[in-house]
């Protein structure tokens, strides 16, 4: 800066000084903040819930039951998440996803898995909670919970007598970034504070293509389509958008026809490769039930 005045060699000097000053604050303020994100949903996951564990439902023996079981756990996504035989899934987040660390894990018996009493499988699936009374991770319980007695018997009759597998899910942790999504709930980490702890479940659901039981079925897609059923932004990146599937979206051009078509064959009236995202391949829905589910959605918002 020797071609400088003195004059311009002291403002520059304050400008450098003051932007050197502005960066250390918003640095301190960034760190400020970030302790707050960090302390907040600690609190958060560390948050013991004390509630009264409702009762196990009866619990059957019978084959049709255990049918009826496997049906459950696999359009309520039980397989989907952790694995044909239980033991675990693919990772929900990986080590490389900037978000956190996250494997489904393995929920039989196995070494590794859980040795869970039918107080523990009411814990988790009606209240999200783990042993120690806190909320589970990215578990759907709050889709669940409000299942049915006689179908939540059902679905225990068969999880209890799946064979044991021996495989161990690496710890689950929260990167800084997903610490900041959860501060403001852009990812559904903590099931439990989305349920009503106080409910009562019905003890059975009738079953017919009606809305009713339409959107009884439905239940499982809001985990995915949203509570409204008018889609949600992708789940990770390079994944597309989860479609808007309410009256307000494609599906209101459809007919019960197209919309069991989709489900058997994987392509939209319009043409569109569901993409491999979306399970439609698992789903063992029978037509009626689809109907079901197609009639109930044609009550969702234009």
């Amino acid at each position: 800066m020797a071609f400088l005045t003195p004059k311009t060699n002291r403002v520059l000097k304050k400008l450098v000084k003051w932007v050197l000053i502005l960066m250390g604050s918003l640095a301190a303020i960034a760190l400020l903040f970030y302790a707050v994100v960090y302390f907040k949903t600690n609190a958060r996951i560390n948050k013991e819930y004390q509630v009264a564990i409702q009762p196990a439902p009866f619990i059957p023996a019978d084959s049709v039951s255990y049918a009826r079981g496997k049906f459950i756990a696999t359009n309520w996504g039980c397989m989907g998440c952790h694995g044909k035989d239980l033991g675990g899934g693919v990772p929900i987040l990986d080590e490389k996803n900037p978000v956190g660390i996250l494997y489904p894990v393995n929920i039989t018996s196995g070494k590794g898995g859980i040795q869970y009493t039918d107080k523990d499988w009411i814990r988790v699936l009606r209240h999200g909670l783990n042993k120690n009374l806190k909320s589970v991770w990215f578990m759907p319980a709050q889709d669940m919970y409000k299942i049915s007695e006689q179908d939540l018997g059902d679905l225990l009759h068969y999880l209890k007598q799946q064979p044991a597998v021996d495989r161990t899910s690496p710890a689950k942790s929260l990167k800084p970034l997903g610490r900041m999504l959860v501060f403001f709930n852009k990812f559904p980490l903590l099931p439990a504070e989305m349920i009503d702890q106080t409910a009562i479940p019905p003890d059975s659901v009738a079953v017919g293509t009606t809305p009713a039981y339409g959107h009884y079925l439905a239940t499982t897609c809001k985990g995915c389509h949203g509570d409204n059923f008018q889609g949600a932004p992708p789940h990770a990146p390079g994944e597309p958008a989860i479609p808007n599937i309410s009256m307000s979206g494609e599906v209101k051009n459809w007919t019960a026809e197209d919309f069991i078509a989709v489900f058997r064959k994987g392509i939209t009236p319009q043409g569109r490769q569901l993409s491999d995202v979306m399970p439609w391949k698992i789903f063992n829905y029978s037509d009626n039930e689809l109907k079901a589910i197609f009639t109930f959605l044609q009550t969702t918002k234009k």
